[in-house]
């Protein structure tokens, strides 16, 4: 049975096959292409064997493995790369196991046909990319990691946490029946991947889980011993364990490679006794920026979508122009003042949202912030892709323009308003805590039409779990509700900017996150706004 999609699921994927600059991790939508990708490529492999050709064994395995895609009785495909884990053994297997299977045949365009030729797989940079994030949202929602390496995502509350904050275990969430386990060399290569980014506190959890694993005996295919230990002994080392990074390299250097019996723990208590003492050491992270705890206990109070973390000031219907007057806002009011956070609900159609989204895909490239120097930077932990959508590009993009002029009262004509923002946030996507505005020595190159006045943040999908928006010096957290719009101020009348506007997007558990910015200037709405003369104004 031959997989469906629809005539723009297969344009979507197709642009995905001939995808260049690496950099899949970057955007769910390039990952639900990668799904078309595989499943094409086993079809190929299937209809080659069917019609007599042959193929390696572990071609045929991989093909075969892959008819899951082609059952609609099965999940949604997309739903593998919806999942963190489902994500990252995708790109695991596309990357190491079909390439080599793939290198293996003397003429792949006998079984692959033209796709060979635009055939791109995802690199090496995308599987760090995919355990960096799994990392990342390990630490954000305090994953529990045992179940991590069985296949589910169960976030833990902290002690510290706030009793808005519950227990949860996502993967229960929808029925889900993929196999997601991870390997003991998928838990080691965690820890092989922190430690080459300097995450000691990271490489310490993942490479002590491998050694536990192989003490326990739980793996056939194990790493080799010597190595896992002097890893985690350098690692222990920097981490200023001396003591046990000594512990790590005696039992190391004890161990004779051309003996394979001498690969299974070795047990003397009174040596290990001896060493420890009455030594003890605690492994902590290292909170790498100032206000990280509140920004996650938040992340993780809203870690479900359509469920209220804490309840809203008020609900009312708002008509703030003839526009509203027939069909009004349904606006809940989320936090009253400074800064005024609104959610504005069912505020874009699914068609329109569609097209939005449909529009962003060739222009992706990779989100920026604005760097020291005060140009563009790629940063860790903005992992997303974004476009830009301009009135004149089509005329939904008109349509929802005025729409948000007539929703605020300020003008979003070309001048006074930047163009939408569209964003496809990537595994593990976040934008950690920001403002708007421009401040500092990035006024001058950022603000030739005024400085940001309001931020129309439109949500163009849903998500199963996580990528809420928090506010962590106001203690507001606003989950993804497909639709709506996310609406706050960052200036006050007076032209005051507001700090407490400071803001982030948490990373996306489970989903594929889109919004739509549109940021409006103050030049231009002066007469829409007239200024206070007090900051409180």
């Amino acid at each position: 049975m031959s997989i469906r999609f629809s005539v723009s699921s297969v344009v979507l994927a197709a642009s995905m096959v001939a995808f260049a600059g690496g950099d899949f991790f970057s955007a769910t939508v390039h990952m639900e292409g990668l799904v078309w990708v595989e499943s094409e490529m086993a079809r190929a492999v299937r209809n080659h064997v069917r019609l007599g050709g042959l193929v390696p064994p572990e071609l045929h395995r991989l093909a075969e493995g892959a008819a899951w895609l082609s059952d609609p009785t099965r999940v949604n495909p997309n739903s593998l790369v919806h999942n963190p884990i489902g994500a990252y053994l995708l790109i695991k297997r596309l990357n190491q196991e079909w390439a080599n299977a793939i290198k293996t045949l003397p003429q792949p365009q006998e079984v692959f046909g033209e796709m060979y030729e635009e055939l791109q797989l995802p690199s090496l940079a995308d599987l760090e990319g995919c355990a960096l994030a799994l990392m990342r949202l390990q630490d954000v929602y305090n994953l529990d990691m045992r179940r991590v390496i069985d296949g589910e995502i169960v976030m833990k509350c902290r002690p510290n946490d706030t009793d808005a904050c519950h227990d949860v275990n996502v993967s229960e969430l929808k029925n889900r029946t993929l196999p997601l386990r991870l390997s003991i060399l998928d838990v080691f290569y965690f820890g092989i991947v922190a430690q080459s980014h300097n995450d000691h506190y990271h490489a310490a959890i993942w490479l002590n889980e491998t050694l536990a694993i192989m003490n326990a005996n739980e793996c056939e295919l194990c790493p080799d011993r010597r190595e896992v230990l002097d890893r985690l002994a350098d690692t222990y080392s920097k981490l200023r364990n001396h003591r046990g990074a000594l512990q790590l390299f005696s039992e190391s250097y004890r161990i004779d490679p051309t003996n394979p019996h001498t690969q299974t723990r070795i047990r003397d208590e009174e040596y290990y006794a001896n060493l420890q003492g009455s030594y003890v050491w605690q492994l902590q992270r290292s909170d790498d920026w100032e206000g990280r705890d509140k920004y996650e206990e938040l992340c993780r109070v809203g870690v479900l979508q359509n469920r209220a973390p804490r309840a809203s000031v008020s609900c009312r219907y708002f008509r703030p122009s003839p526009y509203f007057y027939i069909q009004p806002i349904k606006m809940e009011v989320l936090h009253d003042t400074n800064p005024v956070i609104h959610l504005f609900h069912d505020i874009v159609s699914e068609s329109e949202a569609a097209r939005m989204r449909e529009m962003a895909v060739p222009k992706f490239h990779r989100s920026v912030v604005v760097g020291d120097d005060g140009g563009d930077a790629i940063i860790l932990n903005r992992v997303s892709e974004t476009a830009w959508h301009f009135d004149y590009d089509d005329p939904v993009v008109a349509r929802l323009s005025r729409r948000v002029d007539y929703a605020t009262g300020l003008s979003t004509a070309e001048g006074t308003a930047e163009a939408f923002q569209v964003v496809n946030y990537g595994l593990g996507g976040q934008y950690i805590p920001h403002t708007d505005y421009f401040e500092g020595d990035h006024v001058t190159r950022h603000v030739q039409n005024g400085n940001r006045v309001v931020t129309f943040l439109l949500y163009l999908s849903d998500v199963d779990a996580g990528g809420a928006t928090v506010f962590p010096i106001v203690d507001v957290a606003v989950p993804v509700v497909r639709n709506s719009a996310a609406v706050f101020w960052s200036m006050e009348k007076s032209g005051a900017v507001v700090p407490n506007s400071l803001h982030a997007g948490c990373p996306v558990l489970i989903g594929s996150k889109w919004i739509a910015n549109k940021w409006i200037r103050e030049h231009g709405n002066e007469f829409r706004r007239p200024c206070g003369l007090t900051p409180d104004e």
